[in-house]
């Protein structure tokens, strides 16, 4: 019984050895090359993490991720190739952000422990091209009209809320109406200010900014009850009060 549990083992132990055997070894990654910004000996994982993370701060994880920027398509991506221009841009990018972040200190007078490092995520916030909202906004009315715009703010809203690639907070678009206001363009603040109540429909300032708008127009009995509106809604809201007090003498 003892010598058939040896044989049994002995056998295991051969058949192990033989699969190890017919197992092809594992195939080695292609050194890495071409890097122009980084050490030549970098690890590949910390270099993989950077790269992600420049996935990450631009946002173009569905434009390709990698893809953005090299050439190829996944998972045979040629990341040596300098083929796309986005690559170009990427490392001149890199190195505009370094050189701002060396002069921080001497402009802060902070050390450069102490001073925040300029980092693509800084601008980029998620988004490939890091224009702000009131600018994106901006020029889709003057190109497609106020419409158009509108409905580019929710879709904007309902793909990035929550997160920083944009200011959807209660001010943004009152911010947004306030120069139109001034350059009277009432209607087109009014509509902004409109869509902005169906967010916060208990704005004071968005009231306020109303109340302006019914004001250039020369509509004073609904400019009195917006800005009525907005120091029920904030008693302490100073300048919608001198307004109200304003449009009643």
């Amino acid at each position: 019984m003892m010598r058939l549990s040896f044989a049994v083992a002995v056998g295991a132990v051969t058949l192990a050895a033989a699969a190890a055997v017919a197992q092809p070894a594992p195939q080695q990654p292609p050194p890495l090359t071409n890097l122009q910004l980084y050490p030549k000996d970098t690890p590949r994982p910390q270099l993989i993490a950077t790269m992600q993370g420049f996935v990450q701060a631009l946002g173009v994880q569905a434009a390709g991720g990698c893809g953005y920027c090299h050439a190829g398509t996944a998972p045979a991506f040629d990341f040596a190739s300098d083929a796309k221009p986005a690559k170009t841009v990427a490392r001149k990018m890199i190195l505009m952000a370094r050189e701002i972040t060396g002069k921080l200190p001497e402009i802060t007078g902070k050390t450069a422990a102490e001073v925040t490092g300029l980092r693509c995520a800084t601008c980029h916030r998620g988004v490939a091209i890091p224009k702000l909202l009131p600018d994106i906004l901006t020029e889709t009315a003057t190109k497609s009209g106020t419409t158009a715009a509108v409905q580019q703010y929710r879709e904007l809203r309902t793909k990035y809320y929550g997160g920083q690639s944009y200011d959807f907070s209660e001010n943004a678009l009152v911010a947004m109406a306030t120069p139109l206001i001034n350059g009277n363009k009432p209607d087109e603040a009014m509509t902004w200010m409109q869509l902005n109540l169906e967010f916060y429909p208990k704005s004071s300032a968005t009231h306020a900014a109303l109340g302006q708008a019914y004001a250039k127009k020369n509509d004073t009995q609904n400019a009195i009850k917006s800005l009525e509106k907005a120091v029920e809604l904030d008693p302490n809201n100073q300048n919608a009060k001198r307004q109200l007090e304003q449009m009643k003498r």
